[in-house]
């Protein structure tokens, strides 16, 4: 890709999360725990997709043929990511809120550092630095699955957060 095409890719990508994220504030978190785990189903869906679709291909896949799976992946970080926060939170004494959300950011800074280490070493192990665009592909492939797994997985965590938001006043 040119270096034009990869940010009109992060745009996609950027243009579903904020659908995601009007989704979210739509919904006010009417629907708890849900929402962030259809997101996390969702992003399942779209890397699998993604995967199948760069897999089968043997060409080179152009920025309108990735549209569907960034926008949607995008869709699903809106839909995690907004809610995530207020579960996560939600049953925190208020003296301890400063303190808890310092955690909680902290974590989220980590993961974002480790998922992108782990993604690396996974790639950069099956391409071994090889130029060749097969390799590049397979590791890519590759890299997907492992990215699916962990939604999966984060779809299932999930139901250790709270069903609703707790309200200050209960």
């Amino acid at each position: 890709m040119s270096p034009i095409q990869a940010a009109l890719a992060f745009v996609l990508i950027t243009v579903g999360e904020m659908a995601g994220v009007m989704v979210t504030m739509k919904t006010a978190g009417r629907y708890g725990r849900r929402l962030p785990q259809t997101g996390a189903l969702i992003a399942l869906l779209a890397t699998a997709a993604y995967g199948l679709q760069i897999s089968s291909s043997e060409a080179d896949l152009s920025l309108p043929a990735m549209a569907a799976p960034l926008l949607l992946l995008g869709l699903a970080f809106g839909t995690i990511g907004g809610p995530l926060a207020d579960l996560s939170l939600s049953r925190v004494p208020h003296e301890n809120a400063g303190s808890a959300s310092g955690l909680f950011n902290t974590s989220i800074h980590l993961g974002m550092a480790l998922g992108t280490a782990l993604t690396a070493l996974v790639f950069f192990s099956i391409t071994g630095g090889s130029p060749s665009a097969a390799v590049n592909r397979e590791a890519f492939t590759h890299v997907l699955w492992w990215i699916g797994g962990a939604f999966a997985a984060m779809w299932a965590l999930m139901f250790l957060l709270p069903t609703r938001t707790s309200s200050k006043t209960d």
